[in-house]
Protein backbone atom coordinates (compact mmCIF):
# COMPACT_ATOMS: atom_id res chain seq x y z
CA UNK A 1 0.00 0.00 0.00
CA UNK A 2 1.02 3.67 -1.13
CA UNK A 3 0.70 5.53 2.38
CA UNK A 4 1.27 2.36 4.85
CA UNK A 5 4.01 0.65 6.57
CA UNK A 6 5.41 -2.76 6.49
CA UNK A 7 6.69 -2.90 10.07
CA UNK A 8 9.40 -5.57 10.76
CA UNK A 9 10.09 -5.99 14.72
CA UNK A 10 12.98 -7.79 15.73
CA UNK A 11 12.38 -9.37 19.38
CA UNK A 12 12.96 -11.93 21.08
CA UNK A 13 9.83 -13.72 21.95
CA UNK A 14 6.36 -13.44 20.35
CA UNK A 15 4.80 -11.99 23.12
CA UNK A 16 7.45 -9.04 22.75
CA UNK A 17 6.20 -8.73 19.50
CA UNK A 18 2.37 -9.15 20.31
CA UNK A 19 2.79 -6.21 22.58
CA UNK A 20 4.52 -3.76 20.21
CA UNK A 21 1.87 -4.06 17.53
CA UNK A 22 -0.80 -3.65 20.13
CA UNK A 23 0.87 -0.21 21.53
CA UNK A 24 1.05 0.56 17.70
CA UNK A 25 -2.58 -0.47 16.78
CA UNK A 26 -4.21 3.07 17.21
CA UNK A 27 -2.15 3.69 13.85
CA UNK A 28 -3.92 0.97 11.72
CA UNK A 29 -4.80 2.86 9.01
CA UNK A 30 -1.39 3.85 8.70
CA UNK A 31 0.20 0.09 8.72
CA UNK A 32 -0.28 -2.72 6.02
CA UNK A 33 1.40 -5.55 7.75
CA UNK A 34 3.87 -6.85 10.89
CA UNK A 35 6.21 -9.15 10.97
CA UNK A 36 8.35 -11.19 13.60
CA UNK A 37 11.76 -11.09 13.27
CA UNK A 38 13.60 -13.17 16.40
CA UNK A 39 16.33 -11.88 18.47
CA UNK A 40 19.73 -13.49 17.40
CA UNK A 41 21.75 -14.98 20.42
CA UNK A 42 24.87 -16.63 18.98
CA UNK A 43 26.01 -19.55 21.24
CA UNK A 44 29.91 -18.81 22.59
CA UNK A 45 31.55 -21.89 20.88
CA UNK A 46 34.32 -21.89 17.96
CA UNK A 47 32.51 -21.61 14.89
CA UNK A 48 31.16 -18.40 16.08
CA UNK A 49 34.46 -17.29 17.30
CA UNK A 50 35.36 -17.35 13.76
CA UNK A 51 32.42 -15.78 12.34
CA UNK A 52 33.36 -12.94 14.57
CA UNK A 53 36.84 -12.27 12.32
CA UNK A 54 34.12 -10.27 9.76
CA UNK A 55 33.81 -7.79 12.48
CA UNK A 56 36.06 -4.22 12.62
CA UNK A 57 36.22 -3.31 16.86
CA UNK A 58 38.45 -2.38 18.70
CA UNK A 59 41.25 -4.58 19.50
CA UNK A 60 40.74 -5.18 23.09
CA UNK A 61 36.96 -5.73 22.05
CA UNK A 62 35.85 -8.63 24.44
CA UNK A 63 34.79 -11.99 22.59
CA UNK A 64 31.77 -11.77 24.74
CA UNK A 65 30.54 -8.82 23.00
CA UNK A 66 31.54 -9.38 19.67
CA UNK A 67 29.19 -12.17 19.76
CA UNK A 68 26.40 -10.01 20.69
CA UNK A 69 27.42 -7.38 18.08
CA UNK A 70 27.36 -9.82 15.68
CA UNK A 71 24.22 -11.53 16.77
CA UNK A 72 22.54 -7.65 16.18
CA UNK A 73 24.00 -7.45 12.98
CA UNK A 74 22.62 -11.03 11.91
CA UNK A 75 19.24 -9.68 13.41
CA UNK A 76 18.84 -7.02 11.58
CA UNK A 77 20.07 -9.01 8.24
CA UNK A 78 16.91 -11.01 8.60
CA UNK A 79 14.78 -8.28 8.53
CA UNK A 80 16.60 -6.69 5.18
CA UNK A 81 16.07 -10.83 4.21
CA UNK A 82 12.19 -10.92 4.52
CA UNK A 83 11.99 -7.29 3.21
CA UNK A 84 13.72 -8.69 -0.40
CA UNK A 85 12.22 -11.87 -0.09
CA UNK A 86 8.66 -10.70 0.44
CA UNK A 87 9.07 -7.27 -2.00
CA UNK A 88 8.07 -4.86 0.43
CA UNK A 89 7.93 -1.11 0.17
CA UNK A 90 7.59 1.57 2.83
CA UNK A 91 9.15 -0.75 5.46
CA UNK A 92 9.83 0.36 9.04
CA UNK A 93 12.07 -1.66 11.47
CA UNK A 94 11.59 -1.49 14.93
CA UNK A 95 14.05 -3.23 17.41
CA UNK A 96 12.04 -4.39 20.30
CA UNK A 97 13.13 -0.82 22.65
CA UNK A 98 11.84 1.38 19.96
CA UNK A 99 9.18 3.49 21.97
CA UNK A 100 6.87 5.60 19.76
CA UNK A 101 7.24 8.92 20.70
CA UNK A 102 5.34 10.87 18.56
CA UNK A 103 2.53 10.15 16.23
CA UNK A 104 3.14 7.44 13.00
CA UNK A 105 3.42 10.26 10.40
CA UNK A 106 2.59 8.98 6.30
CA UNK A 107 5.91 6.54 5.16
CA UNK A 108 8.67 9.33 4.39
CA UNK A 109 9.17 9.92 0.51
CA UNK A 110 12.70 8.19 0.94
CA UNK A 111 14.66 6.10 3.70
CA UNK A 112 15.60 7.78 6.52
CA UNK A 113 16.45 7.31 10.30
CA UNK A 114 12.93 7.32 12.22
CA UNK A 115 14.72 7.83 16.06
CA UNK A 116 18.54 7.71 17.15
CA UNK A 117 21.10 9.90 18.39
CA UNK A 118 23.31 12.18 16.34
CA UNK A 119 26.86 12.88 17.23
CA UNK A 120 29.29 14.48 15.90
CA UNK A 121 31.40 13.00 12.71
CA UNK A 122 34.47 12.46 15.44
CA UNK A 123 33.25 9.41 17.17
CA UNK A 124 34.86 10.06 19.86
CA UNK A 125 33.14 13.31 20.86
CA UNK A 126 30.32 11.52 21.04
CA UNK A 127 28.99 12.01 24.44
CA UNK A 128 30.96 14.77 24.62
CA UNK A 129 29.81 17.42 22.18
CA UNK A 130 26.11 17.92 21.56
CA UNK A 131 25.09 18.56 18.06
CA UNK A 132 23.99 21.57 17.09
CA UNK A 133 21.98 21.85 13.95
CA UNK A 134 20.77 25.62 13.24
CA UNK A 135 17.57 24.78 10.84
CA UNK A 136 15.25 21.64 11.32
CA UNK A 137 12.51 20.99 8.93
CA UNK A 138 9.64 18.89 10.58
CA UNK A 139 9.62 15.95 8.36
CA UNK A 140 12.64 14.96 6.54
CA UNK A 141 15.89 16.52 7.21
CA UNK A 142 19.11 15.45 4.86
CA UNK A 143 22.27 13.85 6.57
CA UNK A 144 24.95 16.38 6.62
CA UNK A 145 27.56 13.35 6.82
CA UNK A 146 30.17 15.78 7.04
CA UNK A 147 29.72 16.44 9.97
CA UNK A 148 27.33 14.48 11.81
CA UNK A 149 26.79 10.50 12.37
CA UNK A 150 23.55 8.88 13.86
CA UNK A 151 23.97 6.10 15.90
CA UNK A 152 21.70 3.13 17.09
CA UNK A 153 19.18 1.53 15.11
CA UNK A 154 15.88 1.11 17.20
CA UNK A 155 14.21 2.39 14.53
CA UNK A 156 15.01 3.08 10.71
CA UNK A 157 13.08 3.17 7.12
CA UNK A 158 13.87 1.22 3.93
CA UNK A 159 11.65 2.75 1.56
CA UNK A 160 12.61 -0.13 -1.09
CA UNK A 161 13.52 -3.48 -1.82
CA UNK A 162 16.47 -2.16 -3.79
CA UNK A 163 17.72 -0.06 -0.62
CA UNK A 164 16.63 -3.27 1.24
CA UNK A 165 19.26 -5.19 -1.30
CA UNK A 166 22.12 -2.50 -1.36
CA UNK A 167 22.41 -3.14 2.71
CA UNK A 168 22.29 -6.68 2.70
CA UNK A 169 24.79 -7.34 -0.21
CA UNK A 170 27.38 -5.40 1.80
CA UNK A 171 26.55 -7.21 5.04
CA UNK A 172 26.85 -10.59 2.98
CA UNK A 173 30.01 -9.91 1.53
CA UNK A 174 33.23 -10.70 2.36
CA UNK A 175 33.84 -6.96 3.40
CA UNK A 176 34.21 -6.39 6.85
CA UNK A 177 31.83 -4.85 8.75
CA UNK A 178 31.58 -2.66 11.57
CA UNK A 179 29.38 -1.97 14.48
CA UNK A 180 25.60 -1.62 12.55
CA UNK A 181 24.93 1.46 13.00
CA UNK A 182 28.48 2.71 12.68
CA UNK A 183 28.35 0.63 9.55
CA UNK A 184 25.23 2.24 8.06
CA UNK A 185 26.91 5.44 8.20
CA UNK A 186 30.13 4.47 6.87
CA UNK A 187 28.09 3.31 3.80
CA UNK A 188 25.30 6.29 3.67
CA UNK A 189 22.96 4.00 2.97
CA UNK A 190 20.53 6.05 4.78
CA UNK A 191 20.48 9.98 3.95
CA UNK A 192 18.14 11.42 6.07
CA UNK A 193 16.82 11.53 8.89
CA UNK A 194 12.89 12.53 10.41
CA UNK A 195 12.49 15.35 12.60
CA UNK A 196 11.04 15.15 15.26
CA UNK A 197 12.04 11.95 16.29
CA UNK A 198 9.03 9.06 15.65
CA UNK A 199 10.99 6.64 18.38
CA UNK A 200 13.13 7.19 20.92
CA UNK A 201 14.79 4.13 22.52
CA UNK A 202 12.97 2.68 26.18
CA UNK A 203 14.55 2.63 29.25
CA UNK A 204 16.56 -0.89 29.11
CA UNK A 205 19.45 -3.42 30.09
CA UNK A 206 21.60 -3.61 26.54
CA UNK A 207 21.99 -7.26 24.67
CA UNK A 208 25.43 -6.18 24.02
CA UNK A 209 26.61 -4.92 27.00
CA UNK A 210 24.42 -6.31 29.63
CA UNK A 211 23.79 -3.46 31.18
CA UNK A 212 21.45 -0.29 31.61
CA UNK A 213 22.88 2.36 28.89
CA UNK A 214 21.78 5.94 28.45
CA UNK A 215 20.26 5.77 25.03
CA UNK A 216 16.80 6.75 26.59
CA UNK A 217 18.08 10.13 27.13
CA UNK A 218 20.39 9.82 24.09
CA UNK A 219 17.56 9.57 21.56
CA UNK A 220 15.11 12.09 22.95
CA UNK A 221 15.14 14.69 20.56
CA UNK A 222 18.33 13.02 19.02
CA UNK A 223 20.45 14.35 21.82
CA UNK A 224 20.31 18.02 20.17
CA UNK A 225 21.00 20.87 21.39
CA UNK A 226 18.66 23.30 21.73
CA UNK A 227 18.35 25.88 18.93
Amino acid sequence: MENQYNIFIICKTKQLFHDKVVSLSPYDKHINSFHFVKSVFLEMNQDNFEKTKKLKTRYNTSMKSRIRKLGCIYAHRNALRKIVKIKTQNNLILEEDATLFDDLPNPPTHSAYMGGWIVPKKITLAGKQQVVIPELNLGLNQINFDKIKILMTHSYFVKDTVTANTILKVIESKQPIKNYDIFLNDYKFLHNFYYPPIFVQENHISDIDGKVNKNALRSHNYDLEDT
